[in-house]
């Protein structure tokens, strides 16, 4: 019968004999003793913040706007997935995630990321009457539609999204990642300081309803906006697409690298 070291003594010669055995080999102690982690299949989903729009899409996903700088694309090419699938896409709300994403998502799938709720909430036509309206109010109104949508209408919808992705994949892990504050503080603000600061509370309840949503059924949440702070479009060194340009208030490359990307990863352990 074989008689096992008491653990005080396993956690003593079992060093050893590895450092032996490097010795022997050749091989550097660290690799010996290092253990590594399996390598994953991973699926992200999402609208426009997902599939890297303000990032220079790379032409070849039409009008879904995918790019290689995006933080699903940054990620897998960080980590080195066993495989990477991006089927994110401009413009997707809830309900087309559900409809044209969530079969990609197979029982093979360990990862799967997700940004999704601007859209359903009204992300382009409020800033576009935030921008155009005569007053302050016009563009007050706007946002609290949204918000009153982010609310009551939304959280079920994003239910239904992370169900249907736990059916196909029940030992996936699921992270859900928010949306940063488009403006914050400083002095070069697009448009004036109580619509700027308007729609980054409008914001706040967006993400805070994708957060409760996202932890009550199982998914983790990860909140970007503390990564973005500073780098508003007020800042001197934004990370969001300014208007008038394609990708307008969508992050850039810098907004992903140096943003999503390692927020993400400090929820997976991969930071």
């Amino acid at each position: 019968m074989r008689r096992r070291l008491p653990s005080g003594l396993r956690r003593t010669v079992v060093p050893l004999v590895l450092a032996l055995a490097a010795t022997l080999t050749g091989m550097p102690v660290a690799q010996a003793a290092q253990p590594t982690s399996p390598p994953v299949d991973y699926v992200a989903l999402g609208d426009s913040y997902a599939a890297g729009v303000g990032a220079a899409p790379d032409g070849t996903s039409g009008v879904c706007a995918r790019s290689d700088a995006s933080y699903p694309a940054r990620y897998a090419a960080a980590t080195v997935p066993a495989s990477f699938l991006s089927v994110a896409c401009s413009g997707a709300t809830t309900a087309g995630v559900l409809r044209d994403q969530v079969s990609a998502v197979t029982k093979d799938t360990d990862l799967v990321t997700i940004t999704v709720g601007g859209n359903d909430t009204g992300f382009a036509p409020v800033l576009a009457r935030c921008t155009t309206a005569p007053d302050d109010a016009g563009c007050d109104q706007a946002v609290r539609t949204g918000e009153r949508v982010a609310r009551y209408v939304l959280p079920s919808a994003l239910a239904v999204v992370l169900g249907a992705v736990h059916v196909r994949a029940p030992d996936a892990r699921v992270v859900v990642l928010g949306y940063p504050r488009l403006f914050g503080d400083g002095p070069g603000c697009p448009l004036n300081p109580v619509r700027s600061a308007r729609l980054d509370a409008g914001a706040d309840v967006l993400n805070d309803r994708i957060a409760d949503t996202a932890r009550r059924f199982g998914a983790t949440f990860v909140d970007v906006r503390p990564a973005f702070t500073g780098h508003g479009l007020c800042s001197a060194d934004p990370w969001i697409v300014a208007p008038g340009g394609p990708g307008a208030y969508h992050p850039t490359a810098p907004g992903y690298a140096r943003g999503y990307v390692p927020a993400l990863g400090a929820s997976t352990g991969a930071a």
